[in-house]
């Protein structure tokens, strides 16, 4: 039996395809199929089923339900459809659903040696046959298709890819020919289609195709495309993970500064003993950010490695970039997955050293705040050449590190007209030198300002230069000349477009994408799209990338000022932060179907984002964790309470997920503050629960105990028993972690009786496994061995794979101690086996320890081989924790294999990284360390 949602939805078995009844009852088929194993919430259903409804269709869901079950039940199907919350939840094999393989194969693909890879993603494509989910109307289902439509693309990328790579670049160019009219302005698909036609041997046709590209680029985005000929003729498709190239559009038509361009060309050429770090300082809208830019992307054959860019936020809105987030952003784009990115900040700085060494990898750091910031992101590579931009002189740095400084200066008055002329049109310019003059002198060789007065003149080609000159010097009404210009060019943009760049300055973030415009706009994405492009041509936004922009924060002040009523503001502030918590849930709602949703949520906004996949929630997640972030904080600073609880607790699991755990302290101890402002209890004790685990997971275990007794307290007090069973639980554990066994045990019962009530089974299996560890640690072991049973099985019927690896994972350690040694590595093996598949890599970690552990125990000869395996993956995850655990074993497995020195090396090495791990987590680690040197 086969569904297929790639197109008209369907149901095929061996005789041809089954009826699906009418078109919304197919429609709902499909949105279930497509979110299978996750519960669909009705008004969701509603939403895709009658756009536009009011939520009174909601009765029209249930005996469509019931006819759809019948059709399922007829046709033989094994599934499960079940009211679940507030919606309903559709269990099934998720590879009998065309969109599902789709994925896996795509996915396979990934790991495939190329020929295979190409087979693969080939018969991935050819599952769709139409337009995916053809029985769906409306804005939603129109956002769902294009989120589908573009793992289509994504895939017809990885098959271009993997068939370059085989030599079938006649293929590529077959496969290619309509999307690349489809997708005109797809970078990746040009860079494609360009290195096809090169390996075909015309290379003519490819320079003409990116001739072409490049204009129309330019004229659509008025930026520069990132594709350069002579990098892709050579074979450089600079596709190579863990090379980022992270450098912002240049602007284009770049000006002046020869003698900079040189110092920079000078500074460049790093030394035999230390690395070179340039700091351009100067006064706001100067330039500084543009040059090092433009100068960079003149270099970018001098660093093959990649180029990083950060922009450390010293003067915009929100709060400047820690040095310890900006690490972890590096070491993401350097290919380090976010669950291995370490969460001690001088771990994170250690591994930074270690990946960029002896690469030649360019680093921007731009708009630093101060030393401090900028010293822990400068590499020590010698190889490496960092570029820093600042309004003022760091010399704490210049002092410390060796740093050379030059001086971001205002445009001389040559340079200022030759700028202005090259906006406006150097014929138009030719015919008026003198009011050109004129012009440039108001904006006092400021760039930022001369595009934008130039962009004002060019959009009124008719007018005399003069004329439009002396409009602008008419318009001064003070000594601030760059206040004019800005007046200038505002006040010559539609109602609309002034109205949009206003709202623009009430985003939390730096970096704007189209759908949280829209939502500020109120207009659909398509205007909201071409109002942006229009403040983008008069120079107010800078596009970032495709459909992102930024605004400078000279702008941003200046928006900031205009005649919005304090009422008009704080509603504008308000839907772009229900923007984000909405996308946010609904993110949540795909990754976390088992979590309680969160309470008293604002009305949606429009364009608000939703997700077909996993993948799709937790990459939206990851691009815009840092506006998340920093929308909580604008929250609470404009007393907005009710969103400043909401969306830490919103994106609690997302951040969990990626081990983002200072990030999770800092948000939930926000989010606990602003639930007290808020006078709303549940959001409190959510987020003091979730604090508390997060302590717990970077082992602060007292602190954590007074913050979920504080929690539990809360919600028994409110009388919130769900509240108070996971308070309970989170405080059971850390309890079981400071030693109090009994005491945990006592609370777990408590808990684990409660969740059978409320019908809980995923908090039933945890708490049960968790109960199975408290009874291990006080060595009731046939408890501990019933529990985790108990626990397992649950798991299984439920569908839990993270949880069923984690139950395999305690008995296999229960059985090591037991003497078990078969049966322990029966479940560790299990374990790795899910926690591979699953790619949880903290589990893998845990899985290898025991495996090593099983090894020596049984003195086998794979025990080296293993331990090396534990060591190599904990390094990679970053937990200091485990690694001095792997280390341990290693060294004993080296001790029993005769290697003694380097057991003694490794031992050593173990002891040193034990010293800086916290209590009480350290002590074993150090005398399981210490008594194995006192035994040698």
């Amino acid at each position: 039996m086969r569904f297929g949602i790639l197109g008209p939805t369907e149901l095929r078995d061996g005789q041809g395809s089954v009826p699906l009844g009418a078109a919304k009852q197919r429609g709902l088929l499909s949105l279930l199929l497509l979110r299978f194993g996750r519960p669909v919430h009705l008004d969701t259903l509603v939403e895709h089923l009658w756009p536009g409804g009011t939520g009174d269709q909601r009765k029209s869901i249930y005996p469509m339900v019931s006819r759809l079950r019948a059709v399922l039940r007829r046709s033989g199907v094994r599934f499960a459809l079940d009211r679940v919350g507030g919606g309903y939840q559709l269990d099934i094999d998720p590879l009998s659903v065309d969109f599902h393989e789709f994925g896996a194969l795509v996915e396979q693909s990934r790991q495939a040696t190329p020929a295979v890879a190409a087979a693969q993603l080939q018969r991935a494509i050819d599952l769709w046959r139409g337009e995916p989910l053809a029985d769906l109307r409306g804005p939603a289902a129109e956002h769902l298709r294009r989120q589908l439509g573009e793992t289509h693309l994504e895939a017809h990328r990885l098959l271009a890819a993997a068939r370059l790579r085989i030599g079938q670049h006649t293929s590529v160019l077959m496969q290619l020919a309509s999307l690349i009219h489809e997708q005109d302005l797809d970078e990746s698909l040009a860079r494609l289609w360009i290195s096809a036609l090169c390996a075909d041997g015309r290379d003519d046709d490819a320079r003409r195709h990116l001739a072409a590209f490049r204009k129309r680029f330019r004229r659509q985005l008025h930026i520069d495309p990132e594709i350069d000929f002579d990098s892709i003729r050579s074979g450089q498709l600079n596709a190579a993970a863990g090379r980022p190239r992270q450098l912002p559009y240049g602007i284009p038509g770049f000006i002046g500064r020869a003698d900079l361009l040189a110092d920079l060309d000078r500074l460049a050429e790093t030394g035999p003993d230390r690395p070179s770090v340039v700091m351009i300082t100067g006064m706001p809208g100067v330039g500084k950010t543009a040059l090092a830019v433009h100068w960079a992307r003149r270099r970018l054959a001098q660093f093959p490695d990649g180029q990083l860019f950060l922009d450390c936020g010293a003067f915009g809105s929100g709060t400047p970039v820690d040095p310890a987030e900006a690490l972890g952003r590096f070491l993401s784009a350097l290919g380090v997955p976010p669950d291995k990115i370490p969460e001690d900040p001088e771990e994170r700085r250690h591994r930074f050293n270690d990946l960029v060494d002896g690469r030649r990898l360019l680093i921007v750091l731009d708009n630093v705040a101060g030393s401090t910031q900028a010293r822990p992101l400068i590499p020590a590579a010698v190889t490496c050449m960092t570029i820093i931009t600042s309004r003022q002189r760091l010399s704490g740095l210049t002092i410390r590190e060796g740093v050379h400084n030059l001086v971001g200066y205002p445009l001389a008055e040559t340079e200022s007209s030759a700028l202005l002329a090259q906006v406006v049109g150097e014929q138009r310019a030719a015919g008026e030198p003198a009011a050109v003059d004129r012009l440039a002198g108001i904006a006092g060789g400021l760039p930022l300002a001369l595009r934008i007065i130039g962009e004002q003149v060019a959009e009124r080609p008719r007018a005399r230069i003069a004329d439009l000159a002396g409009e602008l010097l008419w318009q001064r009404t003070g000594d601030d000349d760059l206040v004019t210009v800005f007046d200038w060019s505002y006040n010559a943009l539609s109602p609309e477009a002034a109205t949009l760049f206003r709202r623009l300055a009430l985003h939390p973030g730096t970096r704007i994408s189209l759908d949280s415009a829209a939502a500020l706009s109120g207009a659909g994405r398509a205007q909201t799209e071409q109002t942006l492009n229009l403040l983008a041509r008069a120079s107010l936004i800078e596009h970032d990338a495709a459909r992102h922009y930024r605004l400078h924060d000279l702008l941003r002040q200046y928006a900031g000022t205009r005649e919005d009523s304090p009422a008009e503001i704080t509603a504008a502030r308000i839907t772009v932060l229900s923007w984000f918590l909405r996308s946010a849930t609904n993110a949540a709602a795909v990754l976390a179907p088992d979590l309680p949703p969160v309470p008293d949520l604002p009305p949606a906004p429009p364009h608000v984002m939703e997700f077909a996949t996993e993948a799709a929630a937790l990459a939206w997640c990851q691009q815009e964790r840092q506006n998340l972030a920093a929308a909580a904080r604008s929250a609470v600073t404009h007393g907005l309470y009710r969103h400043g609880w909401q969306i830490p607790a919103a994106i609690h699991d997302l951040l969990t997920r990626t081990g983002r755990y200072d990030d999770l302290i800092n948000l939930n101890q926000i989010g606990a503050e602003s639930a007290r402002q808020d006078a709303h209890t549940f959001g409190e004790i959510a987020n003091l629960s979730n604090l508390g685990y997060a302590l717990c997971k970077t082992h602060q275990y007292d602190r954590a105990a007074v913050t979920l007794s504080t929690a539990r307290a809360r919600a028994s007090e409110s009388g919130d028993v769900a509240a108070e069973s996971v308070c309970a639980h989170n405080l059971a554990c850390a309890l079981l972690k400071t030693g109090d066994a009994p005491l945990a045990i006592k609370i777990f019962l408590a808990v684990r009786a409660t969740s059978r009530q409320l019908g809980n089974r995923y908090g039933e299996a945890a708490t049960l496994h968790r109960l199975g560890d408290a009874y291990r640690q006080a060595n009731q072991r046939e408890r501990a061995l019933a529990t985790y049973t108990e626990a397992l099985e649950i798991r299984r019927r439920i569908g839990s794979a993270r949880g069923q690896g984690e139950s395999h994972q305690g008995l296999s350690g229960f059985y090591l101690e037991s003497g078990n040694l078969s049966l322990a590595a029966e479940h560790c093996a299990a374990a790795l086996l899910i926690h591979e598949r699953i790619q949880d890599t903290a589990g893998r970690c845990d899985a290898l320890i025991t495996r090593a552990d099983i090894d020596l125990a049984a003195e086998a000869d794979t025990a080296v081989a293993h331990a090396r395996a534990a060591v190599a993956a904990c390094a990679e995850l970053g937990d200091s924790y485990r690694q001095v655990n792997a280390l341990a074993l290693l060294a004993d497995a080296l001790q029993r294999s005769r290697a003694c020195s380097e057991a003694a090396r490794i031992r050593d090495e173990a002891l040193r990284m034990a010293v800086g791990l916290s209590e009480p987590d350290a002590s074993p680690l150090r005398e399981k360390l210490l008594s194995t040197t006192r035994d040698k």
